[in-house]
């Protein structure tokens, strides 16, 4: 009788204080590791995607100047520019007078002046941070935002890309970004903190640094600053390199892209 007795107070003792605080001390270290696994989940997602929508902006540039930069030099009716060959510049009172009368383009508003002076790539706004870049996009052979177009032009025909600092022209907390200026003034591409943008220009096959015998593979670049017209008109491929740095969840993130363009437009004529 005392055994089934005492049976009975030893199953319904319970808990006691130590087990139930080893218990919890158990339970504890679990949840702690859950929620820090969970956090670190976290951030990393977070970090992950506003590198890949840096990342996104950064592509968004690059395609953008892309589309432009392939049109660079188009001229359908061949009046609109000028080409600095070995002697002296294409666009003679020949050349003008034949695309004012012949081609009938002085009624689109092609000047007495035509072409003259007006380059695909001026040189001088070629420089390993920035571009001008014109092409006659609506084919009536002047182009808008020169001194010698009129009013009848319309589109972005003259465009110049370059990296900038501070607000403006960037936007407000931004402190690099890339500009795209149509003539109306310099307007912010891409809201995001840019380190580097880099231009780099390749003659194409057969015109110095890119003439040696057997030919160099791959042709080197042109040494900047361009010495002359002729060199800018002489431009095969334009390499373009765009960097960025931001801070994200307190980690510094950085993108780098790269890409080349071939321009078909403007070769030697």
């Amino acid at each position: 009788m005392h055994a089934i007795r005492g049976l009975r107070f030893r199953d319904e003792r319970g808990i006691t204080l130590t087990e139930l605080a080893v218990t919890l001390a158990l339970f504890g270290m679990i949840m702690t590791g859950v929620m820090l696994t969970w956090s670190k989940t976290q951030q990393a997602y977070f970090v992950g995607s506003e590198a890949a929508e840096n990342q996104q902006n950064v592509r968004a540039a690059i395609d953008f100047m892309v589309r432009e930069l392939r049109a660079t030099g188009r001229d359908v009716t061949v009046c609109a520019f000028d080409y600095s060959g070995p002697t002296s510049l294409d666009c003679t009172a020949t050349k003008v007078d034949n695309c004012r009368v012949t081609k009938n383009l002085q009624a689109l508003g092609y000047t007495a002046n035509g072409c003259q002076n007006i380059f695909a790539i001026p040189f001088a706004q070629a420089t390993a941070t920035t571009i001008q870049i014109l092409s006659d996009r609506n084919d009536n052979g002047t182009v808008a935002g020169t001194a010698n177009s009129s009013a009848a032009d319309e589109g972005a025909e003259n465009v110049v890309y370059a990296r900038a600092t501070g607000s403006p022209p960037c936007p407000a907390g931004v402190s690099a970004c890339i500009t795209r200026d149509d003539g109306t003034g310099p307007v912010a591409m891409v809201a995001i903190d840019i380190t580097g943008l880099t231009f780099t220009y390749y003659p194409r096959p057969g015109f110095p640094p890119c003439d040696a015998i057997p030919p160099q593979n791959p042709c080197p670049p042109f040494a900047l600053p361009f010495a002359n017209q002729q060199q800018a008109d002489n431009i095969g491929r334009i390499n373009i390199v765009v960097t960025s740095q931001t801070t994200i969840g307190g980690d510094q993130v950085n993108r780098r892209l790269e890409t080349d363009i071939i321009l078909k437009n403007r070769l030697a004529n």
